[in-house]
């Protein structure tokens, strides 16, 4: 963060204080919520003078999309607060999800605003007016653009610190106001130099600005109401601190349900097949409480226990990672090998796989030609198991 905001934000926060702890949070996406009001009620009224002054159609449709975010600032407020919300009988995840319904309710009132001065900014092409246009003008509105970038990056900023996409989307919202000022500076400057029909294509311009910050919103906010994966980054946080834990060998089907801040995490973690059983609760309940404490999170561990010394065990291991060579394929994980008189009877294991990876078929003939050729008497199970991160 800047120290601008790490300013703000301390003045909420103590420093050394968790901000994804429930409180904290609210605490900072109402100060981002009340700094936006204020903020762009005042940048509103500037915008609307000068529109009125000016009779500029760019400029008007420029202020309108400013006072939007007011109501957008007031419905992140309200977001935050129902967000807080206790689990209950009806609710048993809690109310986390509230921010997300509250983008898709500003995502809906930022495409209204959209449509409503598209349609006149269309006919003032061919119903064209005298405008009035001082260099003042264009100098204060290039101000207002510039206080505009700085609520986008402290917005996105507060966003980040808290893991809050309400706080992320305003923070885009504060900057398609910043690129709609800067169409409208550019039909000022148009109709300076003597096309006025300029000021009309700004403000399509802005109205489309508009429009797409409504759909991206609102495409973000579907996303995780229908069940987003988890980031890369985050999979691989969440790995590396159960491979921190004494005992832990390795970690896979990582699976992450999100309700605001508050995750539900699943994970499967290998360990050496020969530790007692007392063993294998402490170094779950250790993963367990490592992720939840850093994640703010609910986690369950399975447990996997392997053998990671045997010659069989290396020689699979080699033989498949050999064939599955491939950017949409994880490495083996599960491996089971089940020995009668000293056979190879039976030998078992998961390949992680993306989502959209369809030569699942191809790689398994392969993979159990290979294998039988060393082991013609085993019995081969391969299962694929699709990654959500």
């Amino acid at each position: 963060m800047n120290q601008f905001t790490t300013y703000l934000v301390n003045r909420v926060i103590s420093k050394g204080d968790n901000p994804l702890e429930p409180s904290n949070r609210l605490k900072v996406g109402k100060l981002e919520g009340y700094l936006s009001i204020f903020s762009n009620l005042f940048l509103f009224g500037i915008k609307l003078s000068l529109g009125v002054v000016s009779q500029s159609i760019a400029l008007l449709a420029d202020a309108f999309h400013t006072l939007m975010d007011v109501a957008t600032s007031g419905i992140v407020i309200l977001g935050f607060k129902l967000s807080q919300k206790p689990a209950d009988a009806e609710h048993p995840f809690g109310h986390g999800r509230a921010e997300t319904i509250s983008s898709l309710l500003i995502a809906f009132l930022i495409g209204l605003v959209g449509i409503e001065f598209l349609k006149p900014s269309i006919g003032r092409l061919y119903n064209s007016e005298e405008l009035m246009v001082d260099p003042r003008m264009i100098f204060i509105i290039v101000v207002t653009i510039v206080i505009k970038e700085i609520m986008a990056r402290v917005s996105h900023e507060m966003g980040e610190l808290i893991e809050s996409d309400i706080l992320k989307g305003d923070a885009v919202h504060h900057r398609s106001d910043m690129l709609s000022s800067l169409l409208v500076v550019v039909g000022l400057i148009g109709v300076r130099l003597g096309w006025p029909e300029l000021d009309s294509y700004m403000g399509i311009g802005v109205s489309i600005f508009i429009l797409y910050t409504g759909y991206e919103l609102a495409r973000n906010a579907v996303d995780e109401l229908l069940g987003k994966p988890p980031t890369k980054e985050m999979i691989d946080s969440i790995s590396a601190m159960a491979r921190e834990v004494n005992g832990v060998l390795n970690v896979h089907d990582i699976i992450v349900h999100q309700y605001g801040v508050k995750k539900f995490i699943s994970l499967h973690i290998e360990v050496g097949h020969d530790r007692t059983a007392d063993e294998l609760h402490v170094i779950a309940d250790s993963v367990e409480d490592k992720i939840a404490k850093k994640m703010y999170a609910n986690v369950v561990t399975h447990i996997d226990p392997v053998k990671i010394d045997g010659n069989i065990e290396n020689d699979i291991m080699e033989m498949v990672s050999h064939i599955i060579k491939n950017d949409e394929l994880g490495t083996i994980q599960d491996l089971r090998i089940i020995k009668e008189d000293e056979m190879v009877s039976n030998i078992s294991f998961e390949i992680p796989c993306s989502v959209e990876f369809m030569q699942k078929d191809e790689v398994q003939i392969e993979l159990n030609q290979q294998i039988y050729k060393a082991y013609p008497h085993c019995k081969i199970e391969i299962k694929f198991i699709n990654q959500i991160s």
